[in-house]
């Protein structure tokens, strides 16, 4: 099999340079012979909640993705900490658009497979992450039943979009001075090792791929996996290529 996968990409407007490398990723003929392709967590700077305001704000992604299902494609996405509470979302987007097959557009916390002879787990990363507790608490209350509730049916879209906003320039501003040189990046890419390396523990997975750090990084342990993290895409202008088992990192333009 052969599997394309992205993360971190961070589309906040139609037209800026992150929804330029989601649909060069997308529309890239490499990407469409996959049998998954894979979108990985924080697609978007800020889509929470099923309103149908982001049909409109992202129609090119929409559309892609409208595309790709009605050729027989399957895609995969998992939900980060930038882009959640989307099952009522994709539900409309089903209803809207009933000549598409609902089932070849899964969305789930993370996913399995086996390939090529190796046992393959995919995720957002934040799910693994070590020595981040503020985060744990941070998502834990935004991902609990009470505020699930409240996102999918109270919550109104210019409240999502403020507070959204607001939250998302913060941490942007954040991760621009803690990633600006490779001094900055050494830690993020070894706690992220050691986190895959206690995952590995926990369950033995034969690769383990990952976002969220928005460090590029390919480790192979000397437990005997390989962990891969194709970084924040608008840097890296790359995503992940798994065939047969087989790793490896390709351009997007």
């Amino acid at each position: 099999m052969k599997f394309s996968a992205i993360s971190d990409v961070h589309v906040k407007v139609a037209g800026d340079q992150a929804e330029e490398v989601l649909l060069t990723f997308l529309r890239n003929p490499d990407v469409q012979s996959s049998d998954i392709i894979f979108l990985l967590g924080d697609i978007f700077d800020l889509m929470i909640g099923p309103h149908s305001q982001y049909f409109v704000r992202y129609q090119n992604y929409f559309d892609e993705i409208k595309l790709i299902i009605s050729q027989g494609k399957r895609i995969c996405y998992i939900q980060g900490n930038h882009d959640f509470h989307l099952k009522n979302l994709y539900n409309k987007f089903f209803i809207v658009h009933k000549d598409l097959d609902s089932s070849l557009f899964s969305l789930a916390p993370y996913f399995e497979y086996n390939d090529g002879g190796k046992k393959i787990y995919l995720c957002h990363g934040d799910d693994i992450e070590l020595n981040n507790p503020g985060y744990k608490i941070f998502k834990a209350i935004v991902t609990s039943p009470p505020l699930r509730f409240y996102a999918n049916n109270l919550m109104p879209h210019f409240l999502i979009k403020s507070v959204g906003e607001y939250s998302a320039e913060k941490s942007r501003k954040r991760n621009n001075k803690r990633y600006t040189t490779e001094s900055d990046l050494t830690p993020v890419k070894m706690n992220f090792r050691e986190s895959a390396e206690v995952l590995f523990r926990k369950k033995p997975y034969d690769v383990i791929v990952c976002g969220h750090s928005h460090v590029k990084d390919y480790y192979q342990s000397p437990s005997g996996f390989e962990y891969v993290n194709n970084g924040y895409a608008q840097h890296s202008k790359t995503y992940i290529s798994i065939e047969n088992g087989n790793i490896s990192f390709k351009p997007i333009f």
